[in-house]
């Protein structure tokens, strides 16, 4: 007898805790986390209260700042923090939007995440404007060619045994290669 599948497995989501690990920044990463995934728990049917219990429960520990960021994206630029009902929905959101998979961060250490992402972001944007008046200040800088108004005539009937030209291309190691010149 065969079994049907739940139809509640639609709604499942794949999410994989870090707790216990710290935040570093530049770039922004969390250190030795002890980890969990969970994919068998309809995380649609909590609330944010609920969540966080399971959350607390999980991790035997309590802690205000939860972040969670979808996997594909760095933590500078796509982490969110998880304090409310709405920050909740817009989790389970982006989860069934991009593939049902999160990722959720647990900070220990009460840490000014926002702040050291700001902070990178600035120092981006420094370098890239040092980097843009550099490319300006190179292409602004222009040279005129003036021509001369004398006109040189360059004769064309230059033989081998040419004076001038067996000066430059012969060794000069000889003293009598006057002696050895023939005119034409």
């Amino acid at each position: 007898m065969a079994s049907s599948p739940n139809p509640t497995y639609q709604n499942f989501i794949v999410v994989d805790f870090r707790y216990k690990g710290t935040f570093a920044p530049k770039p922004l990463v969390y250190f030795d986390p002890d980890r969990a995934s969970m994919r068998d728990i309809d995380f649609s049917a909590f609330g944010y209260e609920q969540f966080m219990e399971f959350l607390h429960k999980l991790t035997r520990t309590t802690s205000k700042d939860i972040y969670f960021c979808l996997p594909q994206e760095s933590l500078g630029q796509g982490i969110h923090t998880l304090v409310n009902e709405g920050d909740y929905k817009e989790f389970l959101d982006l989860a069934y939007a991009n593939d049902k998979r999160m990722n959720v961060y647990v900070d220990h250490q009460n840490e000014p995440i926002f702040d050291w992402i700001e902070a990178e972001e600035s120092e981006n944007e420094s370098k890239d404007l040092d980097e843009d008046e550099d490319s300006v200040i190179e292409d602004s800088y222009t040279v005129d060619y003036e021509e001369d108004d004398a006109t040189y005539i360059f004769p064309t009937n230059k033989i081998a045994h040419d004076r001038f030209l067996n000066i430059l291309c012969e060794p000069t190691e000889s003293k009598d290669q006057d002696d050895e010149y023939v005119p034409p």
